[in-house]
């Protein structure tokens, strides 16, 4: 197996054709004992060889969706130790490829960077991708500041691990092949939600250069407050409360998450400065912008909840009002009327289904508008391809397209709600091969894609991937975007 010399130490890996895989990488010292909830702090040098050979520890969460999973299921045991990364590399050769740094997605609950390994696409490309784990659920999302200093920014944990992630690759990611002033951002869901995120957080600044959002969605104005409901649920002070659950092992904090829910991120004055639509106005982290998200995000998610939660509507409506106010543009008002007109006489699960699609959509179209109201370039897309699975092209599924996948089943099995044919590889081949661009070259424009324009307000043009590739202007339609505030 291949040794590679690096700042921090020796370190093996797995050999692929094309590739090397470097498999748990420490980038922070590991959060446990009495750094639980503390930011991250910068990894010790390690003596001898560290072989970097097998997946990982996850962070704790509930099972992985068998849809997205890869085949044999996510590898990694649970651990509150798991501030690790994997690199996938052509050749820790002491060249300076560009780099794909891979935030998973999973609502900030689910998820880890052994969710795939794309080390295929990697090589295709000649392009160096860092997939990472972070703090989920409450181990990284959760509102201790009112307990003093060391606790500020602790609602946004899970990002400031991936901004220590960044630091390590702005640090070591040239002993793989990788350049450091050559770094795009890219995730998927709560992944594509961090880079938004990232936007708005001055920590990040110069640590990236462009980033490709897939189906994110906006952060909360204000982290979730999970202590004032639960303290006295457990009839202890604030105080008490705060000694519990650091007395609590990794599993019982676990369970009880699951209990009390995962506390969640939210703009802090922190470590996020501002609101999105704030923060690309002011310029915190100005770089040119890939985003958009699929044309039915919704299926999968609502049933999803109800698998976990059952089939009570109120749960739906409960879910569908902590949307409606950020895709309203902070005026729930607005677009409330728009939802009850396109959903007449559906089920509550077609309401649903159309407020996801409005919650991803609204975020990506937003964030766009913002950079090209500066003056800086955006490119927004529709993930379209069709599908005889019941959901059509729902969320999560372009994620396979992007980076390989679809041929690891055999032919005509399916994998993300996408069957092995010609037909999808083609399109896997097109799509994988656009964000290659982009990330070489901050354009994802060329040969053969159609021509595809920047965003702009003037025409709002949009690439939609359907069974072919084409630009339509204004897809959202009027309607859509004075519901979401944006016209």
């Amino acid at each position: 197996m291949p040794t590679v010399q690096t700042r921090l130490g020796a370190i093996e890996g797995v050999e692929h054709p094309g590739a090397v895989s470097f498999l748990g990488i420490p980038y922070a010292t590991p959060p446990v004992g009495e750094r639980r909830w503390l930011p991250p702090a910068p990894p010790a040098p390690w003596s001898g060889t560290l072989h970097a050979t097998t997946h990982p520890n996850r962070a704790f969460q509930i099972p992985f969706p068998e849809e997205l999973a890869p085949p044999g299921g996510i590898p990694g045991e649970l651990s509150e130790d798991m501030l690790y990364l994997n690199v996938h590399t052509p050749g820790a050769d002491g060249e300076r490829r560009p780099v794909m740094f891979y935030i998973h997605g999973g609502g900030y609950t689910v998820g880890s960077a052994n969710d795939f390994d794309p080390w295929a696409f990697a090589a295709a490309n000649d392009i160096v991708v860092i997939c990472i784990n972070y703090r989920l659920g409450m181990f990284g999302f959760l509102d201790l500041s009112r307990f003093g200093p060391e606790y500020a920014g602790s609602a946004n944990l899970g990002f400031q691990d991936q901004i220590a992630a960044l630091r390590w690759a702005r640090d070591n990611v040239a002993d793989y092949g990788g350049d450091p002033d050559n770094v795009t951002l890219c995730g998927c869901s709560a992944g594509g939600g961090s880079i938004m995120a990232l936007l708005s957080a001055p920590a990040a600044r110069g640590l990236f250069h462009r980033a490709i959002a897939m189906s994110p969605l906006e952060v909360a104005p204000a982290p979730p407050d999970v202590v004032t409901p639960s303290a006295p649920a457990m009839n202890m002070s604030e105080e008490d409360f705060l000694a519990h659950m650091r007395s609590l092992s990794a599993e019982q904090l676990f369970e009880f998450q699951t209990m009390a829910g995962g506390g969640g991120p939210g703009v802090d004055g922190t470590i996020l400065a501002a609101g999105l639509e704030e923060a690309i106005r002011t310029g915190v982290n100005p770089v040119p912008l890939l985003t958009g998200c699929t044309l039915a995000e919704g299926p999968f998610l609502t049933q999803g909840i109800q698998s976990a939660m059952g089939d009570d509507p109120n749960v739906l409506l409960a879910i569908e009002a902590a949307f409606t106010t950020n895709i309203g543009g902070g005026d729930a008002g607005r677009y409330v009327p728009f939802l009850e007109s396109v959903t007449a006489g559906g089920t509550p699960e077609q309401r649903m289904d159309r407020v996801w699609l409005d919650a991803f959509r609204s975020t990506a179209v937003r964030a766009a508008q913002a950079l090209a109201a500066r003056g800086d370039d955006a490119w927004l897309y529709t993930f379209a391809v069709p599908t005889d699975h019941e959901f059509g092209p729902t969320h999560g599924g372009d994620v396979p397209f992007a980076f390989g996948g679809i041929d690891t089943r055999a032919e005509g099995e399916m994998y993300a709600f996408y069957r092995n044919n010609a037909a999808n590889r083609r399109l896997a081949s097109l799509w994988s091969r656009t964000f290659a661009r982009f990330t070489r070259t901050g354009d994802p424009t060329w040969e053969e894609m159609p021509d595809w324009p920047t965003y702009s307000p003037e025409r709002r043009a949009c690439l939609v991937l359907g069974s072919e590739a084409e630009v339509v202007d204004n897809p959202d339609g009027e309607a859509a975007l004075a519901a979401y505030g944006l016209v």
